[in-house]
Parts: C-alpha cells; sequence; structure tokens
C-alpha cells in the first residue's frame, strides 16, 4: 500500500450502510467511521489493513485528519466521504481506488504448511506472552481448546466464549483476539466448528467494545486483517521461508493482540490430528 487508496472488499462499497456516519473514535494515524451498526477503519498503515479497513495515503490523510474529531459527522456518498467539523468542511474522493479481498474461507492449506505453521508458533511460548493472566481457569479454557478431536456441546461453547469475550484491556480485548484467529484456523480446516463457533458468537450479545466486535462479525464470516491473510496465502503458496516473518509481523500488532491472535492460531492448530501415524 502507497500512494493509492485501499479498501477492503467486506466494507465495499461502503455507502451501502448509510448516508451519514459518526466519527466513533480518533488515533495517531487512523480513526473509525460508524454509520448504522458497521464500523470502517479509515488507517494510514502502509503495511496493515484491518478486516473492515481502508488505507488512506499519506497526503490524503494528512489533508483530512484536521477534519476528524470524535463525534464528528460524515457524509457518505458511493465516491465520497465529506467530513464536517468546527474548522470546515473537507471532501475526499474515493476513486481510484484498489478493492482487496482478506476473505480466508477459499485458502486450501496442506497437513506439511498447517505443521509448519503449529511448530513455528509453538517456538515462540506463546503461552506465556499473551494479555491474560494464565490462572487455572485460563488454562482449563485453552486446553478444551486445544483438545483433539473434540465434538463440542452448545454449552460448552458458551462457556469459552463467555470466558473469552471481553477479558482483556484495550481495545481489542485479548480474549476476542485469541476467539477470532482461533475461528480463522478452524475456517482454513473446513472443520465444522467454525460454523458452530459463528452461531454461538452471533447469538451472544457481546460484552466488549465495538471495535473488537467489528472483528468478531468480520471473522464470523472469513475476513482477517491483512497480516494473517497475507501468512495464510504465503503458506497456500508454499512459501515457506516468509513464515517467521509474517509471524513476527503479526506479534508485533498492538500491546499484545499480536501475541493473543498468534495463540489463538496455535490452539486450533493443536485441536487437529495433524502428525502422521
Amino acid at each position: 500500500m502507497n500512494n493509492q487508496l485501499v479498501i477492503s472488499d467486506y466494507i465495499f462499497p461502503i455507502h451501502q450502510y448509510g448516508k451519514m456516519g459518526t466519527i466513533h473514535s480518533v488515533f495517531e494515524r487512523s480513526f473509525n467511521l460508524k454509520v448504522q451498526d458497521q464500523l470502517i477503519n479509515v488507517a494510514n498503515f502502509h503495511n496493515y489493513l484491518s478486516s473492515f479497513g481502508m488505507f488512506l495515503p499519506d497526503q490524503l490523510f494528512q489533508e483530512i485528519f484536521p477534519y476528524v474529531q470524535q463525534g464528528n459527522k460524515v457524509k457518505i456518498t458511493e465516491n465520497q466521504l465529506t467530513f464536517y467539523s468546527t474548522v470546515g468542511v473537507k471532501t475526499i474522493q474515493l476513486t481510484p481506488a484498489e478493492v482487496v479481498s482478506l476473505n480466508i474461507t477459499h485458502f486450501k492449506l496442506e497437513k506439511d504448511q498447517l505443521r509448519l505453521l503449529r511448530d513455528r508458533l509453538l517456538a515462540r511460548n506463546l503461552e506465556r506472552r499473551i494479555g491474560l493472566p494464565l490462572d487455572e481457569r485460563a488454562k482449563h479454557i485453552f486446553k478444551k481448546m486445544s483438545q483433539k478431536q473434540k465434538v463440542w456441546t452448545l454449552s460448552e461453547w458458551q462457556e469459552v466464549t463467555n470466558y473469552l469475550i471481553g477479558r482483556g484491556k484495550g481495545l481489542t480485548p485479548s480474549g476476542d483476539d485469541i476467539l477470532v484467529a482461533y475461528q480463522t484456523i478452524l475456517f482454513i480446516l473446513a472443520d465444522e466448528r467454525a460454523a458452530a463457533l459463528a452461531a454461538t458468537l452471533s447469538a451472544a450479545n457481546l460484552s466488549t467494545t465495538d471495535v473488537s466486535k467489528g472483528y468478531i462479525a468480520s471473522s464470523a464470516k472469513g475476513y482477517v486483517n491483512s497480516l494473517l491473510y497475507q501468512l495464510l496465502l504465503d503458506l497456500e503458496n508454499h512459501r515457506d521461508n516468509r513464515v517467521d516473518e509474517n509471524i513476527d509481523r503479526i506479534i508485533q500488532i498492538g500491546h499484545s493482540s499480536g501475541k493473543d491472535m498468534s495463540f489463538g492460531m496455535l490452539l486450533a492448530l493443536q485441536s487437529v490430528e495433524l502428525d502422521e501415524k
């Protein structure tokens, strides 16, 4: 991502959600726009795109940022965003734009690739690096999530989701990040538990942050951030020499988010039989 606007196909076209939105939250190089119940992450990160995100090139982001304050209104059309603020009104064009797919449900990874990912994640001692204390309750939940060939009951899914959702600090609590990445790997494995987990999450009243709800909703449909997507793409194409670099980039996301996601992937990989008999 360099000098062109990039949009995740999960949110494209963005005017599908409504004609007016509100600035939900503002950060140093990104902000979230809320339209009805949908968050759109607008950012200037050259190496990272949210599953529900849009990348703005440097100049364009710098032009609009003075008009971005929490609570401000934004008018949305097919090709434009218009920002209303106390310093004035600013309109930007959304064309030309590159629409990218961040959906991983079509990926097919062979056992060799899955074993490689599992072993590289195992080597990073993730259990001790996540954003949750590793108490007896957490150990019980993680053991259940990594149990091989387990057939889950609805109450067991609810136990796991009730424990993890909203648990931890930050915009995306650690428990949410673990669960989102866990579900991603289940999708890759074409594991029936992916649909069961998605159904449990959609039926639950999620007690977590709006930003985290956005990630949970997109992951339930098989969408991930661009770094996770690149890792899985390289694995599918047997670019084994890139796996460590991709994992390291993921681990660096946020304070603990990347480590939490990596641990969630590991739990899912441990829950299936990958080793040759």
